[in-house]
């Protein structure tokens, strides 16, 4: 039997489109969800909470001091309830919202105790600071805060940071960032894939070696999933979408049964955003994602 906590975070505070905090809901409400509870090897417990505004709301009618507690209360919670699952041993399963919830997910794993490294998959860098980023929106920093940069109370969301060393992160599905991002990690010595054209690389191929990379180092490793990073055609729904992204099938395909994979200590699926998602495309991407977890 594999026990599973599942999180869903519904906070949008930290992107520029708060919609984000209706993928959570979107999860929950139409059961896509279903092949877990379904499954006989699986015992699931639930957890919901949700930091919800209007829709169509935008950051910029709130303040950088108001948009910057709220993301912090989200990961705050989400912090204590990752600690608490990992440390029972079960796989921790969290559905956004936007990616600054991984600031909360990866820090709740490193305050239980596991020595892991991080999968990271996503257009973006997600490695700004309050000093670099333009926008201000905090779901482009989770990345620089898991490394020990930028906001202290970000990043003491760990109560040993940083959460990551720069050799425990690997990044892939690259291809939208800024040179500061870039100098960051790169003179750090973070592993980046950069992906730039559809079909440049097998995706699936490149997972399951970060993976295979990672346990030589580390007792388990983790994924962190912005749909972004899957190329539009299959997954429209999001707020920051980027041309020239994986296969759907590759991340379906490197995806498939890691509930069952005891060396995996959790996953995250952030940023898919219903409002923008013509034809519940990227719905119907979602639902293929999560029912491959247990394939």
């Amino acid at each position: 039997m594999r026990n599973v906590t599942i999180i869903l975070a519904a906070s949008g505070w930290g992107a520029g489109n708060f919609a984000t905090a209706d993928g959570a809901l979107t999860v929950l409400q139409h059961q896509l969800l279903k092949p877990l509870f379904d499954h006989p090897d699986i015992h699931a417990e639930v957890h919901y909470a949700q930091w919800h505004l209007n829709s169509h709301q935008k950051s910029s009618n709130y303040s950088v001091v108001q948009r910057r507690a709220c993301v912090l209360q989200a990961a705050s919670w989400l912090n204590r309830l990752v600690e608490a699952a990992v440390e029972k041993n079960h796989f921790v399963l969290v559905i956004g919202g936007d990616h600054s919830l991984a600031m909360g997910t990866w820090s709740g794993v490193k305050n239980a105790g596991k020595d892991f490294g991080l999968i990271w998959i996503d257009a973006h860098m997600d490695a700004h600071t309050y000093e670099t980023s333009f926008s201000q929106n905090p779901h482009g920093m989770p990345v620089a805060v898991l490394l020990g940069e930028g906001d202290s109370e970000f990043v003491n969301l760990a109560r040993n940071p940083p959460v990551l060393r720069p050799t425990s992160l690997i990044q892939t599905g690259i291809r939208s960032y800024e040179a500061e991002e870039q100098q960051f990690l790169e003179q750090l010595g973070v592993d980046i894939s950069y992906h730039y054209k559809r079909l440049s690389y097998n995706g699936c191929d490149s997972v399951t070696k970060s993976k295979q990379h990672l346990l030589k180092n580390h007792s388990f490793y983790g994924v962190s999933l912005d749909v972004d990073g899957i190329d539009p055609i299959y997954c429209p729904g999001t707020g920051t979408p980027a041309d020239g992204g994986l296969e759907l099938n590759d991340i379906v395909g490197s995806l498939k049964g890691i509930l069952f994979d005891t060396s995996c200590v959790g996953l995250e699926i952030v940023e898919y955003n219903p409002v923008p998602d013509r034809e519940q495309i990227t719905f119907e991407s979602v639902k293929k994602i999560i029912a491959s977890l247990v394939a």
